[in-house]
């Protein structure tokens, strides 16, 4: 898990139907799953698999490609995947995160260890592997696995102790409890939590509606609004498929959010673009209020559903080399490796495409919520598994990776420059001001630092200031993007002279 899917996380959830009751799938799994977590992600994939829309659109094709690239966070071969963490909401970063998988093969450590590197080993009498991304995989059962980042020995060690030490245990809190109801009993296949209770507090709140564009020249009582939202008890995503794609946003608070009914949807929207987490079709969503719940529902289109899966990190896959490729590939040294560096270079193919519809996506989002997007899939790129693959290939992979960080630097400098300007306007004087449009730290009404401008001479004219404001941050805006689209355009020229050399190497199509 990382920075920017909690920020999603902690603004985005899900209204859910009523649907028949059926068998519990994850009830067994959850209990190997860590205590404290305070973030928990479902994902049933035989239901998903079996849909209608999986069906016509072929999902399970292009399965093993978009899990390799990065882009699907399920690995193949897996039945059901329970993912948590314990996030810290502050910093937005995972103290720990863990996955357990039901898996349709059993699992070997070995395999693992020779599709992704590192070595196998035994903790607390459980198979188990320590890889190069500093990941622990533990075989729990017959067709059950878990891993959990960092891969710390001793703290892995006592997670597999606590789960073989009760039978029955409940590793959850009560409101992660509960999302797992909604993905048991109401039959829902995506499920994704946070339990906020005790986490933010009304002071700290208070300061970040002050900057919510989406609240100036309303009658909301702030103080008032401040303490109901750190009232909040969690957020929960769920999404449903059938023929279609639907999900929503429930999030569920102990205080009376009511008072906030005419503006929950515009200070929600907001507030996922203020973390580059927008996706176009929430504008069309509907929304509800009532005492202790605000509901946002509609339709998703795949591609959205692609970009909530882009922010997560995967589990490793359990599949072999062999297992992804064609029954007649050979089994050489060299063909192993040209299997590998085609399947590499396909991948970062695909994140490359998929990073170009996200700048299409959303040039109209801020320069440091832009860089954010340039750093996370650079690091898609270097956590692609590098077994076997030619170490050309790998410089390859390497200078985008550092071209991407190159691109993200210019968004933030766009960002930094904005502030810059903005501050040494004549006549205001600023202090202890974050940038809102320009800074990718900032995270609306749920993280970042408090944020404010003082001015000591108010302007005459606040229409002209703001012109000035925002032909500011026009022109820094355009500066970041065209050097990050420079980037790219030379990124798009290496990429064709790397797949015409290793074509011609290995005499087959990359």
């Amino acid at each position: 898990m990382n920075r920017s899917l909690s920020a999603f996380l902690l603004i985005l959830v899900a209204g859910l139907t009523s649907l028949p009751a059926c068998q519990a799938q994850f009830e067994n799994l959850l209990q190997h799953l860590p205590e404290d977590a305070n973030t928990l992600m479902l994902f049933n994939m035989e239901e998903i698999m079996a849909t209608p829309l999986a069906a016509s659109q072929n999902w399970k094709n292009g399965e093993a490609a978009k899990y390799s690239s990065g882009l699907m966070i399920v690995p193949p071969q897996t039945l059901h995947l329970a993912m948590a963490a314990q996030m810290d909401i502050e910093l937005m970063q995972p103290h720990w995160h863990a996955s357990v998988m039901d898996l349709s093969e059993e699992p070997s450590m070995l395999t693992v260890t020779e599709r992704h590197g590192g070595n196998v080993d035994t903790i607390s009498g459980q198979d188990a592997a320590v890889l190069p991304n500093n990941t622990y995989v533990v075989k729990f059962g017959k067709f059950i696995a878990g891993t959990m980042y960092p891969a710390d020995r001793q703290q892995t060690a006592r997670w597999v102790d606590s789960v073989f030490a009760t039978s029955g245990r409940k590793p959850l809190s009560p409101y992660l409890a509960e999302a797992e109801g909604y993905a048991d009993q109401k039959k829902v296949p995506i499920v994704l939590a946070m339990d906020l209770k005790n986490v933010l507090s009304a002071k700290f709140i208070r300061h970040r509606l002050d900057l919510m564009k989406s609240l100036k020249g309303t009658q909301v009582d702030l103080d008032k609004l401040a303490e109901a939202l750190s009232s909040v008890r969690g957020i929960t995503l769920g999404i449903e498929i059938t023929d279609r794609i639907t999900g929503g946003i429930k999030v569920d608070f102990d205080g009376d959010v009511s008072l906030m009914k005419d503006v929950a949807k515009p200070l929600l929207l907001e507030s996922l673009g203020n973390h580059g987490a927008m996706i176009n079709e929430l504008n069309d969503w509907k929304v509800s209020v009532s005492r202790n719940e605000i509901l946002l529902q509609g339709s998703f289109q795949s591609s959205g559903i692609q970009r909530v899966f882009s922010l997560f990190d995967a589990p490793p896959g359990m599949q072999s080399l062999s297992q992804t490729s064609s029954p007649g590939d050979a089994k050489s040294g060299k063909d192993l490796t040209a299997r590998a560096t085609q399947q590499y270079f396909k991948s970062i193919q695909l994140l490359i495409s998929d990073l170009q519809h996200e700048d299409q996506e959303h040039q109209s989002s801020t320069p440091g919520l832009e860089a954010m997007w340039y750093a996370r899939y650079a690091a898609k790129i270097d956590a692609l598994p590098i077994l076997h693959v030619d170490p050309e290939m790998v410089t390859f992979a390497t200078q985008v990776s550092a071209a991407l960080r190159q691109s993200q630097t210019a968004m933030r400098t766009a960002g930094v420059q904005t502030a810059t300007r903005i501050t040494s306007m004549q006549g205001a004087q600023v202090y202890n001001y974050q940038y809102a449009a320009g800074a990718a730290e900032n995270y609306g009404i749920f993280g970042g630092g408090y944020a404010y401008r003082y001015q000591a001479n108010p302007r005459a004219s606040l229409r002209q200031d703001g012109a000035q404001v925002a032909q500011i941050e026009a022109q820094e805006t355009s500066r970041g993007y065209e050097t990050a689209n420079k980037i790219m355009q030379e990124i798009a020229v290496s990429t064709t002279q790397i797949r015409r050399k290793m074509t011609e190497k290995y005499q087959i199509e990359f």
